[in-house]
């Protein structure tokens, strides 16, 4: 995995290590290089690089930028989307589709029988629409955690397993985690096989795993 900017000598992340600290000192270059960011993972051209084996990815696709440890949205529009599709598949599946034969033909049947208690001729589809149901019903991840750093891990997880996320961006995250939950969030970020890159604006203590990267206030890297 290779995080690169073309305006930097350096990759900002590669395969070497789990993590990288990227300190930029000088405001004028972390608003710049946090906005292009932004407007990539949304989409929008920019000149950072994410490639996997020479391979270019999507970064909207691939990166999750964390601002705000403590709104982490489990039950996030996209999160939940992939969990109904994958839902919906396992509804469909060999283990599964006998009952969701049995389920959809009752719920068929309380239809008609719903209908000849009126005074009305109806209809309706006979094909149950599984994600409407499961929307219907408000499926969705229980939120057990009350400790913001606790559902920050566990966003983590579901993050990896759903949406396939292979680089996590968190901005200025020492400000809120002590030294033992970053080693605590590094251990899971290596677990999960994935990269985190941390954006700081001020240089702390060195952590253990990674590389650290910076750009002073006048424009010079050192890595």
């Amino acid at each position: 995995m290779k995080f690169v900017h073309s305006d930097l000598s350096a990759d900002i992340l590669n395969d070497k290590n789990v993590f990288t600290e990227w300190i930029l000192e000088s405001p004028e270059l972390y608003a710049k290089y946090l906005q292009e960011l932004f407007s990539q993972q949304n989409g929008e051209e920019g000149q950072f690089v994410l490639s996997h084996k020479e391979k270019e990815l999507n970064i909207a696709k691939s990166v999750e930028v964390i601002v705000n440890p403590f709104n982490v949205e489990i039950n996030g529009r996209k999160i939940l989307n992939k969990l109904y599709t994958e839902l919906e598949q396992l509804s469909k599946s060999e283990i599964m589709y006998t009952k969701t034969l049995e389920f959809t033909g009752k719920i068929q049947e309380y239809m008609l029988e719903l209908e000849q208690n009126t005074e009305y001729i109806l209809e309706f589809d006979m094909d149950l629409d599984m994600t409407a149901l499961f929307k219907t019903v408000g499926i969705r991840h229980e939120v057990q955690e009350t400790d913001f750093f606790e559902r920050l891990i566990r966003y983590i997880k579901i993050t990896v397993n759903v949406l396939s996320t292979k680089v996590f961006v968190f901005i200025n995250i020492r400000s809120y985690l002590t030294d033992l939950q970053m080693q605590e969030l590094i251990k899971e970020i290596s677990y999960q096989e994935v990269k985190a890159l941390f954006i700081e604006n001020q240089e702390r203590s060195c952590m253990e795993g990674g590389r650290r990267y910076i750009i002073d206030t006048d424009g010079c890297e050192i890595y």
